[in-house]
């Protein structure tokens, strides 16, 4: 029953924001006139753009186990990473995706578990330091612009105080690889101590593959164009006349924010991010900032509700080693 109740806190947040933006009456007069003129060929763009992002973020993830010593091959990557999408969207409070990509890995090859666990955390540190690289250009473009608005401003000092916080945070994780500090806790701590060590060992092997890191970094900036891409996409859908250099522009302090599990997937904090980012800076009305904002969220939520269709594909695997 516990692990429901994050969910549970999560769609009443969700619901709470998306009830107030959409209890304007003039929102939804101009949504409803936006989703009536709407060119649904953009939108079919749109999740063209969200499953070339998802297959960037299977390869990185293929990438980082062969470095890590995992001989996964790169359709099996895929498929994996197609099922965690699914688990993760379309099952909220059942095991992650992140988890079931561990466990299939793990059935793949038992003998190799703790390098599946840290494939996984190698892969989303890639992708982090792809986007603390794509906040960064977006502050240096837009940094006039984004002093402009008080509320955006906070907004956007917000995405900024968090990705430090993450830096800050990967720092002192870092550090408890040197040895006088791996020394006091293994003295002061000894029942965390193994476990804690273990996930350490995480920076030995991405430093003894630099190659492999590095594409992988390349790999998530690849997977977060195609997927600001997607965003743009659903602006064009919706004859905002946003342009997809502002969507680039915003959307690595929404997906900072966006980070935080206050609502499910992202929905309602994304809208309210987009109405704010976009009206204040921009000057586009909140019916129409939202509406792109939920079309691209729905592009990205066909893509990971499709990876049922790779189920088959691992039982086949299961099927074969039995």
């Amino acid at each position: 029953m516990k692990k429901y109740l994050l969910p549970a806190l999560q769609a009443g947040v969700t619901i709470y924001i998306l009830a107030r933006l959409f209890g304007d009456a003039e929102l939804r007069a101009n949504a409803t006139r936006v989703v009536a003129e709407a060119d649904w060929l953009w939108m079919a763009g749109a999740a063209a753009a969200a499953a070339a992002s998802e297959l960037f973020c299977a390869t990185r993830w293929w990438v980082v186990l062969r470095a890590f010593g995992t001989p996964l091959k790169w359709r099996e990557a895929v498929a994996f990473s197609a099922i965690g999408l699914f688990y993760s969207l379309g099952l909220p409070g059942s095991a992650g995706g992140d988890a079931m990509r561990t466990l299939y890995v793990i059935e793949r090859f038992p003998d190799k578990k703790l390098a599946a666990a840290l494939s996984v955390l190698a892969d989303r540190l890639c992708g982090l330091a792809a986007l603390i690289l794509m906040l960064g250009w977006t502050l240096a473009e837009n940094h006039g612009l984004f002093l402009e608005g008080r509320l955006g401003r906070g907004i956007v000092l917000a995405a900024v105080c968090m990705i430090a916080g993450a830096v800050l945070l990967l720092g002192l994780w870092w550090a408890t690889t040197i040895p006088a500090i791996q020394s006091r806790i293994e003295m002061r701590a000894k029942k965390i101590s193994r476990q804690l060590l273990q996930t350490v060992e995480i920076f030995n092997r991405m430093i003894k593959r630099p190659q492999a890191m590095l594409t992988g970094v390349g790999l998530s900036a690849l997977s977060l164009a195609a997927h600001f891409l997607g965003y743009a996409s659903s602006a064009q859908a919706f004859g905002s006349g946003i342009g997809a250099g502002i969507i680039f522009g915003i959307m690595p302090v929404v997906d900072t924010l966006t980070m935080i599990p206050v609502t499910l997937y992202g929905l309602g904090l994304r809208e309210a991010l987009f109405a704010v980012l976009l009206g204040e800076f921009y000057g586009i009305p909140v019916g129409t900032a939202t509406l792109v904002s939920l079309g691209g969220f729905s592009a990205q939520a066909v893509v990971a509700l499709s990876g049922i269709l790779f189920l088959p594909f691992v039982r086949f695997l299961r099927f074969g080693r039995q």
